[in-house]
């Protein structure tokens, strides 16, 4: 079983519920060692969450704190799994697919069902392989086969 570092995005609604419904389908799946997997929410420096104290977004501490923890989460990872609503590119999931890929992880980027919207050029062509949110459950992480994004970018 995978350990994944689970790149998400919850700066709106729409991305909070994107990154809830990846969380349930990832977590039945039977290659995923979700246990052991890294969700940077939940290891926010010290604990501190900023979801519930935005200030921590202006404290050197916290964000160094927080930054080298996700580092090293994905370094710790099996694989980086990217939640990516390509209508809301986050410049964090993009670092982190980015690193991820100069580390030689294994980079899915899970891109909505049923759109066909353009994908930035970078995170599109920086994945291992790209799936379609449906698709989260039972994608087998043992066994990813490289295949370059087949859509529009920009």
């Amino acid at each position: 079983m995978n350990k994944v570092y689970f790149a998400c995005s919850w700066f709106n609604d729409e991305q909070t519920n994107y990154m809830k419904k990846g969380m349930d389908l990832i977590q039945s799946n039977k290659t995923v060692d979700w246990k052991h997997s890294y969700y940077p929410l939940d290891h926010q420096y010290k604990g501190l969450l900023v979801t519930d104290k935005p200030e921590l977004l202006t404290d050197t501490e916290w964000q160094l704190g927080t930054f080298n923890g996700d580092v090293n989460g994905i370094i710790t990872s099996d694989i980086v799994v990217a939640m990516y609503l390509p209508e809301y590119p986050d410049e964090g999931i993009t670092w982190e697919t980015g690193f991820a890929y100069a580390a030689k992880k294994p980079v899915v980027l899970v891109v909505p069902a049923g759109e066909n919207k353009p994908v930035n050029l970078m995170p599109a062509m920086g994945a291992t392989k790209v799936i379609t949110i449906d698709e989260l459950a039972n994608f087998d992480f043992d066994g990813i086969v490289y295949q370059p994004y087949q859509g529009t970018v920009y």
